[in-house]
């Protein structure tokens, strides 16, 4: 289904009055941001998106998905992880056409005729993304000497309240 790969940039009103399908994949190497929170940026995100002109404004509808290699909180290993993102955006050019979207739309402000749609499918991706990645089943890191470097970080602290032992001997001896 995804045997073609996606354009680097798109027009989005221009699409949209054609009523065009942008059906395909990226490398994951195209997406920067979000291959700097993998382990790896080997992989592809695949996206079928359909453009087209509601009520005069150019929107965007579809979905994204790409599967990840993110570390394990628990072992510090790669971790497969599957993103899945529905996408529903309306262009806009100002504040104004942004409080007309409907709810059902997030607002891709549109500062020039050509986009990076590497850049509107990593945002997208990213948000998707889980808070802490790990896997269902795993032994957490060993710390190894963490009990011996407590020890001796307790043994190394002075008493604080040495000087209080000193200066309670000093008050008992004027006899």
């Amino acid at each position: 289904m995804f045997e073609h790969p996606l354009p680097l940039t798109i027009k989005p009103v221009k699409l949209a009055r054609q009523e065009g399908k942008l059906t395909g994949f990226m490398p994951l190497k195209q997406l920067v941001n979000l291959a700097a929170d993998c382990v790896s940026d080997e992989g592809r995100v695949e996206a079928d998106l359909e453009l087209r002109m509601e009520r005069s404004r150019p929107e965007l509808h579809g979905s994204a998905n790409a599967a990840v290699k993110l570390v394990c909180q628990r072992c510090l290993e790669p971790v497969d992880v599957k993103v899945e993102v529905n996408i529903a955006l309306g262009f806009v050019q100002t504040e104004t056409q942004m409080a007309e979207l409907p709810e059902s739309l997030e607002p891709f402000v549109l500062e020039e005729e050509e986009i990076p749609l590497a850049e509107l499918l990593e945002q997208e991706l990213i948000l998707a993304l889980p808070i802490v990645a790990y896997h269902d089943a795993c032994e957490p890191y060993p710390y190894e000497g963490k009990e011996e470097a407590e020890a001796a970080v307790a043994d190394e602290k002075p008493n604080p309240f040495a000087v209080l032992e000193q200066l309670k001997g000093n008050l008992k001896k004027p006899d």
